[in-house]
């Protein structure tokens, strides 16, 4: 008899918990609110009796996030790179051709270096003339320095302009004449292709090229405007103090544009307010 009423009375209550999980799925934890025009959810998290706008108290903005993690986490490592040895030219069995990069061990840069970094870079940024109200681009591959200029940038609280390294002649005058960018921030090779356009670049005054071999056909003599490294400008940063200007959470950080497959490339703006994903 106690066999059949466990098995009678089991799955009821398998059922029972399974309806109750299945309710608990479907039953919405939060307040009704306006998402980009669209009917949604907010919700709050319940240790907090007020909205949670970041995770680290004090930090609103991207250059406070920066600043917040290398005080921390001073002596951890942040950013590596690879060492160059060598670029060879391959072709393929089809016959085109790319470049092979012969790549050395990883090099680390620690938070606190890191931000000396981008406090010297800021400082040059400054010295060089480059004012808050003027917009700068980064028109390079992604590497280490790309990171170090972008939050350099950030403590002067200047909009960058961002501009993939592989964007042809033409959208990329269309990029920057757009955005009237008068400081450009670039790879060696990508200064060869600013080169080639000089003539019809309507703003650009200063050139940074992050790395130090600068082509001597893209001088400043040649093209009338200033050229210097990435160490350069850091190094004129590191001679002098200038105190930073940083940015409100409301303030435009990027202006990114797209890599323009099917015409001229889109832009995209984001702000440099921390967005809280905890």
């Amino acid at each position: 008899m106690k066999t059949v009423i466990i098995g009678f009375v089991f799955p009821l209550t398998l059922l029972a918990v399974r309806k109750r999980n299945r309710n608990r799925r479907h039953k919405r934890h939060g307040l009704p609110a306006d998402v980009g025009g669209d009917p949604g959810y907010a919700v709050r998290n319940a240790r907090f009796e007020y909205p949670v706008t970041s995770a680290w108290e004090g930090v609103t903005t991207l250059a406070e996030l920066l600043e917040h993690s290398c005080k921390n986490h001073g002596d951890q490592i942040f950013l590596g790179s690879r060492e160059l040895i060598s670029r060879v030219n391959v072709v393929a069995p089809d016959g085109r051709s790319f470049e092979k990069l012969h790549l050395g061990d990883y090099k680390w840069l620690t938070f606190r270096d890191a931000f000396e970094a981008v406090v010297r870079f800021s400082n040059g940024l400054a010295e060089l003339g480059h004012s808050r109200h003027e917009r700068a681009a980064i028109f390079a591959d992604t590497r280490a320095e790309w990171l170090l200029a972008l939050q350099g940038c950030f403590r002067r609280n200047v909009t960058v302009v961002t501009i993939y390294a592989s964007l042809g002649e033409e959208a990329l005058c269309h990029s920057l004449n757009e955005t009237e960018v008068t400081t450009l921030i670039c790879g060696s090779k990508e200064l060869k292709t600013l080169a080639n356009v000089r003539g019809q670049l309507e703003w650009v005054k200063r050139v940074i090229c992050l790395d130090e071999d600068i082509p001597s056909d893209t001088s400043s003599a040649l093209h009338g405007w200033r050229v210097l490294s990435f160490a350069e400008v850091k190094a004129l940063g590191g001679r002098v103090m200038v105190e930073a200007d940083l940015p409100l959470p409301a303030d435009f950080a990027v202006i990114m544009y797209t890599s323009g497959s099917t015409g001229m490339p889109k832009v995209r703006t984001t702000t440099l307010r921390v967005k809280n994903l905890s």
